[in-house]
This record gives structure tokens, C-alpha cells and sequence, in this order.
């Protein structure tokens, strides 16, 4: 099966009905790619949060108890020690020195993100498969009141149970507006602007890595700088009132009039004929019915025929990219002398590798940008092993490192997003989105590593690994969405 993928050329399918209705991209595309993108930020803020909530910090013994006047040496461990002090600069209270997480208590603050990891990793499951059942707009929106309510709710933890069990959410309903937000972009354009606009959409996640660093520095109590996260996605809240269904999931689901409605909408709005829209999304709505199994699709599908070594492949190269991406980036802010400048630095570095991913992608494809990305990127980051521990040096690798891996982190949304039929994308996307969770959950660990060569070693061979794994999977550049599972199960 996996030598009948890699012979298969790509062909391009039959023609996309919707996109010959609306276009391939116009105003009202270019409108809901802006509307909602724009939740991408508050994922950057979310994940990229930990960098600045769990600093490496200096602390020593303080007390003793019994009255002794005895002070620890730093970085030292007692078994009785009573109560140890920290040297928090260049930040005011973070939750290390709030609840004590250093000696046996360390492996807590690795642990929170793993916690808000976990939370995206079931979020992607839950609502990949809700928004495919019930459809994108209900729980895109249910999601945007988890991810405000329980982001205010962090900020007001009292202890570090409460504050875990809060982030846990919060990564419930990032998983959401991430998964869902790409699903509805790439069901609106058309296949000439998959790649530009798929690129185009990681931006504001960029933005908001890039900003995480401007609120720590103004904020610099933990608190603080958690409330200041949590006030602009307020905004979002606006979705209720603005967003409009996925009209692609409306015809696959058979509720044609539905998105005879709004098609009609878009084409007006982007000066395209009206006359044959409620005829065509018939005949695409019962085609997809022919085709489609009696059954509703679930997860199961996904290992079935093609389909098996697509998932497969797919989920090992989002852990890969999961575990590179946030791990790295982490490691690098704590190694730093000045983490301002370089979680800043980390960031701005993706902004033209995400405008050369567009270029890459068009005329180099999916499949080879990914394999050749992940390798450069591999072999920068071992490089790091081998070099003086200068800042400027380390930082400059590190940079280039990131991304690299940045490239493949935006070339695989799209990628995957073009693996899987309609009627079980988000499905695919969730699974896969998944993955990335469980690389970003085992990455603070590794990251954390006291043996100061491990995290480079672990952090460059996984990118190699997952380039080797790319060379199995089929390119997509240029072919039509797939609507549904008999064509995979057909080539099985």
C-alpha cells in the first residue's frame, strides 16, 4: 500500500463546484479570512506564555528554622530547608517563586504546560469532531467563551492547582479556535489561494509570539501579566454576531438551502452570477451523498485504506513539529541572558519564513519544501551542540533554527488540510493537531534537561526523523479538496 502512495502522481480532481460559484478568492473570502484569523493571536499569547511565567530563576535557603541566622548557597537543595528566596529579576513575582517550584517541586512548572498541552491535545479531539458533526460556526463560537472565561479566571488563581486546572481550559479553547478557524479559511478560498492563504493566516499567531515578550515586560508580575493576556480576546466575542457557516460543511451535510443562501450572499458580494447556485450545490450535495458511506464518518475512518498511512505519517510529523517548535523555543528564552530580546527575536524570524513559505509552496510543493525544511532546520539546531556558548552566536542559530521549523509548521496546515476529504477534515486536522500536543507536552521536559547538550541532540535528530517520514506521504499541490471517503477507500 505505502509503494502504490508514493508511485501515485498528482492529479488533479474534478473541478471545485463552489469555488466556480463564489471564485477562487474575493471580498467576502478576504473578509472571513481577516475576521478569523485574527483568534490566532490569542493562540501566540497562550502557549508562548510559559516562557515568561516559569524563568529560570536563582534562589537560595533563607530559613532553616530553630532560629538560625545560616543562609543556603544558591541553587542548593536542603531537605530542611523551610523556606527558600528568589532573585527574580529581571521579573516581580512569577509562579515559581509564588509557590515555591524549584528542588522537588520543579518538574511542577514543566508540568503546567504539559497540563495546557493536554487541554489543547483533547480540545482538537472534542471539537474536530463536534464542528464536523454539528458544524464549524456553533463550536467555533462555543469555544471562544471558554477561551475568554477561563483566561480572565487564570489571572485570579489563588494557588497552583487552580491556576493548572484553569490553564488545562484555556488550552480546551485554544484547541477550537485553532482547528476549527484553519478549517473555515481553507473551505472558503479557492485551490489557486490554498498556499497564500493558508501562509497568510499563521500571521497573527506570529504576532502574538512576538508580542508575548512586549506584555511580560510591561507586566512583570505573573498575575498581572496573565490578566493582560486575557483582556484583548474579549473581542472575539464579536464572532457571535459577525460569523457566518462554512458553506462547503453545509452542502456535504445535505442542507443545501442553508448554502444556497449564503453562497448566493458571496457571490453577489464578490460580483459573480447567481442563476445556477442552488442547481450546483444540489448536484455536489448528491454526489457527496452517493459517494459517502450510510454511516457518519468518525475517527475510525481515518485508518482506513489511504487514509491508514496518511494519518499515520501525518501525526508523526506534527508531534515532531509540536516537539521542536514549542521545546526549542522555550529552551533557548532560558538559556538566555536577555529573554526580552530573544523570545522577540524567535519570533520575528517567522515573519519572512512565512512569506517564503507561499513562494516554497507554489513552486516547490508541499511534500519537498517539508523535507527539506525540517532537514536544514535539524542540522542548525545540532550545529548549536558544536559552537561556543556565545549569545549573539547561539542566538543567531537558534533564529534560523526556528525558522526552519516555522516553514514546516505552515506548509503542514495546508498540507494536511489537503490530505483529508471534507467529511472528515477537521476530523484529520484534530487527530493531527493532536500529535503536535503530545510533542508540545514531553518538549518543557526535555527542555529542562540539566545536561546541557541533550535538548540540541533531541531538539536537531527530531526534525530528521520527520523529514525521512515525509518522503512516504503523496503530493497535493494543485489538486481539488476531496469531498468524500470513497475515493481513499477506492486506492486502498
Amino acid at each position: 500500500m505505502v509503494q502504490k502512495i508514493i508511485s501515485q502522481a498528482p492529479q488533479i480532481k474534478k473541478e471545485d463546484g463552489l469555488a466556480n460559484l463564489i471564485g477562487q478568492f474575493g471580498k467576502w473570502q478576504l473578509l472571513v479570512m481577516l475576521a478569523v484569523s485574527l483568534v490566532k493571536l490569542s493562540s501566540g499569547w497562550v502557549q508562548m506564555a510559559i516562557i515568561f511565567l516559569t524563568p529560570s530563576l536563582k534562589f537560595w535557603c533563607s530559613n532553616f528554622g530553630n532560629n538560625s541566622t545560616n543562609v543556603g548557597e544558591n541553587m542548593t537543595c536542603y531537605s530542611d530547608c523551610l523556606e527558600y528566596s528568589y532573585d527574580t529579576y529581571p521579573f516581580g513575582r512569577t509562579i515559581i517563586s509564588e509557590w515555591d517550584l524549584v528542588c522537588d517541586r520543579s518538574w511542577m512548572a514543566s508540568f503546567t504546560q504539559t497540563i495546557l498541552q493536554f487541554g489543547i491535545l483533547l480540545g482538537s479531539i472534542m471539537f474536530g469532531f463536534l464542528s464536523d458533526r454539528y458544524g464549524r460556526k456553533n463550536t467555533f463560537l462555543a469555544s471562544i467563551v471558554g477561551l475568554v472565561a477561563f483566561g480572565f479566571g487564570v489571572a485570579f488563581a489563588t494557588d497552583y492547582i487552580t491556576f493548572t486546572v484553569l490553564r488545562f481550559f484555556v488550552g480546551v479553547s485554544t484547541a477550537g479556535t485553532m482547528v476549527i478557524s484553519f478549517v473555515i479559511v481553507m473551505e472558503t478560498v479557492g485551490p489557486k489561494y490554498r498556499e497564500i492563504c493558508g501562509c497568510l493566516f499563521q500571521m497573527p499567531f506570529i504576532v502574538g509570539h512576538i508580542t508575548t515578550p512586549v506584555f511580560a515586560y510591561f507586566y512583570r508580575n505573573w498575575n498581572e501579566y496573565s490578566l493582560s493576556m486575557a483582556i484583548p480576546p474579549a473581542i472575539y466575542l464579536a464572532y457571535f454576531f459577525i460569523l457566518s457557516e462554512s458553506p462547503r460543511w453545509l452542502v456535504s451535510v445535505g442542507k443545501v438551502d442553508d448554502a444556497t443562501k449564503l453562497v448566493t450572499k458571496a457571490a453577489k458580494f464578490n460580483g459573480y452570477p447567481t442563476s445556477n447556485v442552488e442547481e450546483t450545490l444540489k448536484k455536489m450535495s448528491a454526489e457527496i451523498k452517493l459517494q459517502s458511506t450510510v454511516a457518519k464518518p468518525n475517527y475510525i475512518d481515518l485508518f482506513k485504506g489511504t487514509l491508514l498511512v496518511k494519518t499515520v505519517c501525518s501525526c508523526i510529523i506534527w508531534m515532531i513539529t509540536g516537539l521542536t517548535f514549542y521545546g526549542f523555543n522555550q529552551y533557548i528564552s532560558q538559556t538566555s541572558p536577555d529573554p526580552f530580546l530573544t523570545v522577540a527575536a524567535m519570533g520575528a524570524i517567522q515573519v519572512p519564513s512565512i512569506l517564503l513559505s507561499i513562494w516554497l509552496l507554489r513552486h516547490f510543493g508541499r511534500k519537498l519544501t517539508v523535507i527539506i525544511f525540517f532537514t536544514l532546520g535539524g542540522l542548525c539546531v545540532l550545529s548549536l551542540a558544536l559552537v561556543s556558548n556565545i549569545f549573539w552566536v547561539t542566538l543567531t542559530l537558534g533564529c534560523i533554527g526556528i525558522s526552519c521549523v516555522s516553514v514546516v509548521a505552515t506548509c503542514i496546515y495546508i498540507y494536511t488540510s489537503e490530505l483529508f476529504p471534507t467529511v472528515v477534515r477537521n476530523m484529520g486536522m484534530g487527530a493531527c493537531s493532536t500529535c503536535m500536543r503530545v510533542g508540545s507536552m514531553i518538549a518543557p521536559f526535555l527542555s529542562n534537561l540539566t545536561i546541557s547538550w541533550m535538548p540540541t541532540v533531541f531538539f536537531g535528530f527530531a526534525p530528521i526523523i520527520g523529514a525521512l517520514v515525509c518522503i512516504i506521504l503523496p503530493e497535493t499541490k494543485g489538486t481539488a479538496l476531496p469531498d468524500s471517503l470513497v475515493v481513499e477507500k477506492n486506492n486502498a
